[in-house]
């Protein structure tokens, strides 16, 4: 397992080592781009982390220190975590206070790194130079455990923290649907590297407490390690190389089928009770899968349409004082705004829908009612459209819009005279 772990690893500083030097080609092109600036340095210094681990030995005999070339790899670490920190907080902002913030974080690396060299130069060698085990390699597979590697750890813990902060604050806003992904992507990568983080303890603890399972816990610290680089290394480029592979028309197909799912639902609610807002009659069966599958992009838009007709056609037997119970309801449940907004709409509708099915007369107190399509009080546009209805069909099948309506008295005006409950 630990060979094939390895092995894994040399994959991985291998695809760094592309990465790198493809983002060194775009950095050629455009050098004052500072995000693109930190994220270089990140890839280099990983890399570099990354290459040095094999040529351990032979660094330490070079220089003639024992587990310098350590020091020097686990201060290549930190730097790549403080150079994603800089290209997160630069993809938000260029300003002074941002420039500020890079600069802080590159000073408490300064002052890391100086600490852990320092504790390494005071710290006896755990082997001299000559030592068997020194020379053949093996002291370097076991559990590593001295001062400067708590100061390492608790470093990049810090730093893998910040990243996981920075990053889906950023996914939360990101409008490029590759951008988006490449950051939650970084945000597991970075997840990923906490687990690292505490491999890395515990290999410490079962290096000196239970030495015969040290070879399980090399193997879980080289697993969270490799996970963490290549799930950051994807993440922090898929942005620029996936559109060339066809990324983007593949995310665009996939989020057009996943909203078409989303609004089916809703759309049946609404077909059953008016059929004629079906442009086309509905397939069924693997054909029907098959057609949408083949034009998701055309059948969202389309059942979007549809939908909106169907509401259309609903509007009359839309109830104001339905729309107000459920608000109560639902403030009474402690719902968040934007939730407690489609539990209102989902309610009004599935009540219209019914009284329309019954044949009962149109609802009396629909001229105080807001528009259905305004969700939580803002203009929507067409994506913002179809996540508020996505929304209003998830709630149309919680049990708290079942409930209520099953509970729910309309009233509606009577064809011949006053208002009658049903």
């Amino acid at each position: 397992m630990v060979s094939i772990l390895r092995g894994a690893m040399i994959v991985v500083t291998l695809a760094c080592w592309g990465m790198s030097l493809y983002k060194l080609r775009d950095l050629a092109r455009d050098p004052g781009n500072r995000p693109l600036r930190a994220l270089c340095l990140a890839l280099l210094a990983i890399t570099l982390s990354m290459t040095i681990q094999p040529f351990m030995p032979g660094i330490d005999r070079l220089l003639g220190v024992l587990d310098v070339a350590r020091l020097i790899s686990n201060s290549l670490s930190l730097l790549c975590a403080t150079a994603a920190q800089a290209f997160l907080l630069y993809l938000t902002s260029d300003g002074v206070q941002t420039r500020r913030s890079v600069r802080r974080r590159g000073g408490a690396l300064l002052v890391t790194v100086a600490a852990m060299a320092a504790l390494s130069a005071v710290t006896p060698a755990a082997a001299g130079l000559d030592d068997p085990r020194v020379r053949d390699g093996e002291y370097y597979g076991d559990p590593f455990d001295a001062p400067f590697l708590y100061v390492y750890l608790g470093y990049l813990g810090w730093s893998l923290v910040q990243v996981v902060i920075l990053a889906g604050r950023y996914a939360r806003i990101a409008h490029r649907p590759l951008l988006r992904l490449g950051l939650r992507l970084i945000v597991g990568g970075s997840l990923w590297g906490l687990a690292y983080v505490s491999a890395k303890l515990l290999a410490v603890a079962v290096g000196i407490l239970r030495p015969d399972w040290a070879l399980a816990a090399d193997a879980l610290v080289v697993l969270a390690f490799t996970t963490s680089i290549l799930l950051v290394l994807i993440g922090s480029t898929i942005p620029s190389w996936g559109p060339m592979i066809g990324l983007d028309r593949l995310w665009e197909w996939a989020g057009a089928l996943r909203d078409y799912r989303r609004l089916y639902p809703l759309w049946r609610r609404i077909h059953e009770v008016l059929p004629q807002i079906a442009l086309l009659p509905p397939g069924s069966g693997l054909p029907g899968a098959l057609a949408v599958a083949r034009d998701a992009s055309l059948r969202r838009v389309r059942i979007t349409v549809e939908i909106l007709d169907g509401y259309a056609s609903l509007r009359p037997w839309m109830s104001a004082n339905v729309a107000g119970h459920a608000q109560r309801v639902a403030r009474q449940r402690g719902l968040p705004e934007q939730q407690r907004a489609a539990v209102v709409e989902a309610a009004v509708v599935g009540a219209a829908l019914r009284a329309r099915r019954a044949g009962a007369p149109a609802a009396d107190e629909t001229a105080g009612r807001p528009d259905p399509l305004a969700g939580p009080g803002t203009e929507l546009g067409a994506a913002d459209q179809v996540t508020w209805l996505a929304q209003v069909a998830r709630a149309l099948s919680t049990p708290l819009v079942q409930d209520d309506n099953r509970g729910m008295r309309s009233p509606h005006r009577n064809r011949g005279g006053p208002a009658v409950r049903r």
